[in-house]
């Protein structure tokens, strides 16, 4: 007859106190009271044969009188034998695993995760609330919790990278508190100081270790950020990584820079790749919102919820409480100096501000009468009402010590710096700002400064700090993917007219092997049309001066001494391509010939344009008879031109024939055109049924564009799409563009679809709804999107729409201030002041 399991009370013995092998036993021994080694077996499965045991003598012997460290999964059996449910095991698991890691050495200042404070880990302080108990409220489970905690198990078993990206104060840091503690309670935590120490910890690689780190951008944005390859190395060593970021972070980091930039941001676009990212909400789920009321016993929680000023957790950590403090400064000289602290972060400045930063910035905000009418304390006053703690919870400025008594500098309210950033985004800094900046910036905040000032066309404070860095000594940018220093140096200058100046600085570094400034300095040449210069080069071995005096030389009608440069070095496959299209602008067709005759298709392809224009129908189709796959597509649009289209067809059906798959795809694209769909969907289907991949896609395609099947075609493509089919899920977007679909595409581009997001502004443009496509894009940018805030300025810039472009420059929106500069040159030149 069996037994029972026997409910123990396991209040009697608490097994937080256990820390050895033998206090662990006799804790196993007292939990099973008086249960035979037999008894609790047959618990286990109470079906078992004779001779077989779940649990047999010698491991629970082992187990129960400390001769050897049991393993999980007798733990596990052991404690179900007991009557211990799921809740109850947690403790005695977390137990177990201490003593059977104790032999594991302990990382430099590592705790056990247990034993880790939210504050310390970043967790906001709460507001105060008389009566309230403990530091922090309870914990609202979020609805997050289950992915986030699978997130961690997945990384413990093999090391990885999990990353929390959302809002201040939107929960991140807590919900990750919670997640960490309840998946890997035992396991040593450690919270690097900075990359260096990150770089230590790779080198140590300490077993069961969690690495801590909250604002991931910390770690990036230093002159030796953290490198990828170091979070590489740390998750194969089976660390696990936990960290959080902004929204506005990870997508600038991860946003490929515009063609022919810099790429600042290439290392950290590797190293978020490698992440698992779970994405916070700003608000409170209805189910979260349940959740809390369940605990609105706390006050501080019952306070959140009752909020109309924000969200749950925005509320408990006092933000929307500072941007009313900010909002209703008793004076302009608090809201002055708060507003360049918010200003100053906003444009690059990461250190912890100075006073005297402050104290130059400030006027800035201040009419000429309230500067006039200040008082000698203004400064003071101003800081001090800045930095009161707001219910107990937070700052508008918080000061960082540099001793007893003296402030290092002070740094702004997470939650405040958001909300700044993003409603003042646009808005221009005053020119006493920029100077404040330049006299008393933090050297690790150069390079972030100019680069700010250069994206918004300040080309003189730009220069100011470019020459700080350079006198610093940093003659080569830290960051991989930015030009040197003296690279973007001389690009302000030679922007500000001083040419001469910026090729002096230039040429040194050239010569000396910078391919950087070898780069800079033939682009600047070719500005100036210097080809004597660019000729010299040319001749010294450098191949990009070569092929840019081509493109002087054409801009000069100088055509002759293009070709000749150009027959030189035809040897090189670019200088080949780049002498065909010079011959075809020259209309010289024999020379032309030749080069595609040598195997070059770019010649081939431009010269059976060349015929097409010139109506050589018997030449085309004899490069078609011999094989040219060029003269093939340009002959059957000359057929088609002409009407003969049966001629082109029958000409499409002999190559498709022999094999020439592109011959067969212009088929089923005249047959399309001329209205003989099932014609074109049996030849795909034929394709299909051989083997051929991309026949299916076409045919779905084909059906697609059918006026009297696009429902088909369409319905398909979604059902593809759907199940991740990326080729059909562009197709799918681009055939509701040409069907005007705006509202479906809209819906997939709420729905997070990238594609039909890009797709939806170039439709409302070209429905003339400039200002609807600019107020979505302008929505973006605002929240942080840098690649809507590029689409943006590209589309303002083609609209002429100049105080809008000019507002996106304020932003640092790149290429906003050169399309600026352009727009109002060329309004100069076509419309010249008086005088």
């Amino acid at each position: 007859m069996s037994r029972d399991p026997v409910v123990v009370n396991v209040g009697d013995v608490d097994p937080a106190g256990v820390h050895t092998l033998s206090e662990l036993a006799s804790a196993f021994q007292w939990l099973r009271g008086s249960m035979s080694y037999a008894a609790l077996d047959k618990v286990i499965n109470p079906n078992r044969g004779k001779g077989t045991r779940a649990l047999p003598p010698s491991t629970l012997s082992n187990m129960l009188h400390a001769k050897s460290v049991p393993t999980r999964e007798t733990v596990e059996r052991y404690l179900a034998a007991c009557g211990l449910g799921d809740k109850a095991r947690k403790p005695w698991l977390a137990a177990w695993e201490r003593v059977a890691t104790s032999h594991l050495r302990r990382p430099a200042g590592g705790v056990r995760v247990r034993e880790a404070r939210p504050r310390l880990l970043g967790v906001h302080a709460a507001i105060h609330v008389d009566g309230a108990d403990g530091e922090l409220p309870p914990y609202v489970p979020r609805d997050l919790d289950a992915e986030l905690c699978a997130a961690i198990v997945a990384a413990a078993e093999r090391g990885g990278l999990v990353l929390l990206v959302g809002s201040s104060s939107a929960g991140k840091t807590r919900a990750l508190v919670e997640a960490v503690r309840a998946v890997m309670p035992e396991w040593w935590l450690v919270h690097p100081a900075d990359a260096d120490a990150i770089r230590r910890l790779a080198v140590e690689a300490p077993p069961r270790a969690v690495a801590w780190l909250d604002e991931l951008q910390r770690y990036l944005d230093t002159g030796t950020g953290l490198a990828a390859s170091v979070v590489r190395d740390l998750i194969a060593a089976g660390l696990v990584l936990v960290g959080t970021l902004w929204p506005y972070e990870y997508t600038s980091r991860t946003t490929r820079p515009v063609l022919g930039q810099p790429d600042p941001h290439g290392n950290d676009r590797q190293l978020l790749n490698l992440a698992y990212v779970v994405h916070v909400p700003t608000e409170f789920s209805p189910a979260e919102r349940s959740r809390a009321e369940s605990l609105a016993g706390d006050q501080r929680i019952r306070i959140a919820l009752d909020s109309p000023d924000g969200g749950v957790t925005q509320v408990l950590a006092a933000g929307p409480a500072l941007v009313r403090r900010w909002d209703n400064a008793p004076d302009p000289y608090s809201r002055a100096v708060i507003t360049a602290a918010l200003d100053a972060h906003r444009v690059g400045v990461q250190a912890p501000l100075s006073r005297q930063l402050l104290a130059a910035a400030g006027p800035g905000y201040l009419t000429a009468a309230e500067q006039a009418t200040a008082s000698i304390d203004w400064l003071d006053t101003a800081l001090g009402y800045a930095t009161t703690v707001v219910h107990g919870a937070a700052a508008l400025l918080n000061p960082l010590p540099a001793g007893m008594g003296a402030v290092a500098g002070y740094v702004v309210a997470d939650y405040l710096y958001q909300h700044g950033r993003r409603i003042r985004r646009t808005v221009h800094l005053p020119d006493v700002v920029w100077q404040a900046l330049i006299d008393h910036h933090h050297p690790n905040d150069t390079l972030r400064l100019a680069d700010a000032a250069e994206r918004r066309g300040r080309s003189q404070n730009a220069e100011a700090f470019y020459r700080s860095a350079s006198d610093a000594g940093g003659e080569t940018a830290a960051d991989a993917g930015v030009w040197p220093v003296a690279v973007r140096l001389a690009r302000v200058i030679a922007e500000q007219g001083r040419i001469n100046e910026a090729l002096d600085i230039l040429r040194p570094r050239a010569n000396s092997g910078d391919e950087a400034a070898a780069h800079a300095l033939v682009d600047l040449l070719v500005d100036q049309g210097c080809v004597d210069e660019l000729r010299e080069r040319a001749n010294a071995g450098d191949s990009n001066a070569a092929y840019r005096l081509v493109d002087v030389l054409t801009q000069q009608n100088r055509l002759e001494e293009g070709v000749s440069m150009l027959r030189e070095r035809a040897n090189a496959e670019s200088f080949a391509a780049r002498l065909a299209d010079l011959l075809a602008q020259m209309g010289r067709i024999d020379e032309l010939r030749d080069l595609a005759d040598d195997g070059n298709a770019h010649a081939a392809r431009l010269l059976a344009n060349l015929l097409a224009a010139h109506d050589r129908v018997d030449e085309l189709r004899e490069r078609a008879s011999g094989g040219d796959l060029q003269a093939r597509q340009r002959l059957v649009q000359l057929l088609r031109e002409h009407g003969r289209v049966d001629e082109a067809i029958s000409s499409l059906r002999e190559w498709a024939h022999v094999g020439d798959r592109k011959a067969a795809d212009l088929l089923i694209w005249s047959l399309a055109e001329d209205g003989r769909v099932d014609e074109a969907a049996a030849i795909l289907r034929e394709l299909s049924d051989a083997g051929d991949p991309e026949a299916g896609n076409q045919l779905i395609r084909l059906l697609a564009k059918n006026a009297k099947r696009i429902d088909e075609g369409l319905n398909v493509l979604r059902e593809r799409a759907a199940a991740g089919d990326w080729i059909a899920n562009g197709d799918l977007v681009r055939l509701l563009a040409n069907q005007g679909r705006v509202d479906e595409i809209r819906d997939l581009a709420d729905n997070g679809n990238n594609h039909a997001a890009f797709a939806l502004i170039d439709l409302l443009v070209e429905q003339d709804r400039v200002d609807e496509a600019a107020g979505i894009l302008r929505n973006q940018a605002d929240a942080g999107n840098w690649t809507a805030a590029l689409r943006l300025a590209l589309l303002l810039a083609e609209q002429g729409r100049v105080d809008e472009l000019e507002a996106e420059a304020n932003a640092g929106t790149p290429t906003a201030a050169a399309q600026l500069r352009y727009i109002l040159r060329a309004s100069e030149v076509e419309n010249p002041r008086n005088g």
